[in-house]
C-alpha cells in the first residue's frame, strides 16, 4: 500500500495542485481557488494545507482518518461525504479500495474574503463535521464542478461561480459564524455598476472573466454579485457571458469573411467546434448556417 505525503502550499506561483501527482485525476485553477477530481487505488496518505480545503466522496469505499495527532477512525464513506480541512491541521487518511472524490481548494484570500462579506463581523472558524457526514448539497456542486472539469469545453466563470458558491456553502454550514443578512437595496446592481460589468465583459470577450474583477467592479463580493447578477438580469453572469460571446460571433459571421474557426477565437470559444456545439446548444443554429444568410 502506498503512502504519500502531501504540503499544499496555495500560494505558489507554480500552482495551488502543483504538489499532486498528475496520474491523480484532471484539475483546473481559478481566481477562487482549485479543484481535481481525484481517482486513487487503495493506499494511505498525510496531508497539509495553508488554504482551506475539502473534499466530498464520489464513490463508497472503507476508510480510516484522523486529524492532527488523534487516533485513527475506522469507517464507511459513503457517497456524498463531505470532509472540511481547516487550513494548516494535518490530516491522514487510509483507503482500502478505490478512491474516487472531488477535492477543492480555496486560495488563501478568498476564503477571508468570502467570510467578511456572507457573515457578521467577517469572524470565522471552520468546524469539520464528523466522519462519515453526507451533504447531499455539497455532492451535487461537487459533481457539477467535476463535469466541468472533465468535459470538452469549460466556462472559467462558471467554475468561478460554483467555487464561490461551494466556499459559502462551507461558511454557512460548517464554521462558527453568522451569516449577515442583507438589505433589499443591496440585492440588485445599480444602472451604473451593471453598466461597469457589462462593458468589461465586452471588453474581455475573448480572454477570462474572472468573477474577482467582476465582483470587485461592483464593490462587492463574489458570493454577492452573483446573487445580484441573477436578480438584475435574469440569469447567472457566466450565461449572460455566453450570450454576449454568441450574439459577437453571429455578427462577425454576418458581417466579416473571417475564418470560422478565427471568429471562435476572437469571441471567447477554444475551437471552432466548441463555437459550433454551444451554437446549436443556444441557438438551434450552427455557425455555417449564420453564415449562410448573408
Amino acid at each position: 500500500m502506498h503512502h504519500t505525503v502531501i504540503e499544499l502550499e496555495a500560494s505558489k506561483q507554480s500552482g495551488m495542485l502543483s504538489d499532486i501527482p498528475t496520474q491523480i485525476g484532471p484539475r483546473r485553477e481559478t481566481s477562487i481557488g482549485a479543484v481535481i477530481n481525484a481517482s486513487r487505488v487503495a493506499g494511505s496518505m498525510t496531508f497539509r494545507s495553508n488554504a482551506e480545503f475539502a473534499s466530498v466522496v464520489l464513490s463508497p469505499v472503507g476508510m480510516e482518518a484522523a486529524f492532527s495527532s488523534d487516533r485513527l477512525q475506522k469507517f464507511e464513506a459513503p457517497i456524498g461525504m463531505l470532509v472540511v480541512n481547516p487550513s494548516n491541521i494535518e490530516r491522514t487518511l487510509r483507503w482500502s479500495g478505490l478512491k474516487q472524490n472531488a477535492a477543492i481548494a480555496f486560495r488563501p484570500a478568498a476564503f477571508p474574503d468570502l467570510a467578511a462579506a456572507e457573515l457578521e463581523g467577517g469572524n470565522w472558524e471552520l468546524q469539520p463535521p464528523k466522519f462519515g457526514h453526507v451533504d447531499l448539497w455539497a455532492l451535487r456542486l461537487a459533481q457539477t464542478i467535476v463535469t466541468e472539469i472533465t468535459g470538452s469545453s469549460q466556462n472559467s466563470l462558471y467554475l468561478d461561480s460554483l467555487l464561490t458558491v461551494f466556499g459559502v456553502h462551507l461558511l454557512r454550514h460548517y464554521s462558527s459564524a453568522k451569516q449577515q443578512v442583507m438589505s433589499s437595496a443591496a440585492r440588485r446592481l445599480s444602472v451604473q455598476m451593471s453598466k461597469r460589468v457589462i462593458e468589461y465583459m465586452q471588453q474581455n470577450i475573448s480572454g477570462s472573466v474572472p468573477i474577482n474583477e467582476l465582483a470587485n467592479l461592483s464593490r462587492m463580493s463574489a458570493s454577492h454579485f452573483i446573487r445580484a447578477f441573477k436578480l438584475t438580469f435574469g440569469m447567472p453572469p457566466h450565461q449572460y457571458l455566453m450570450q454576449i460571446r454568441l450574439q459577437r460571433a453571429e455578427q462577425l459571421l454576418l458581417e466579416t469573411v473571417l475564418p470560422i474557426s478565427d471568429i471562435a477565437l476572437q469571441t471567447g470559444f477554444v475551437s471552432q467546434s466548441h463555437l459550433t456545439d454551444t451554437m446549436r446548444r443556444y441557438k438551434q443554429i450552427t455557425p455555417a448556417k449564420i453564415r449562410h444568410l448573408r
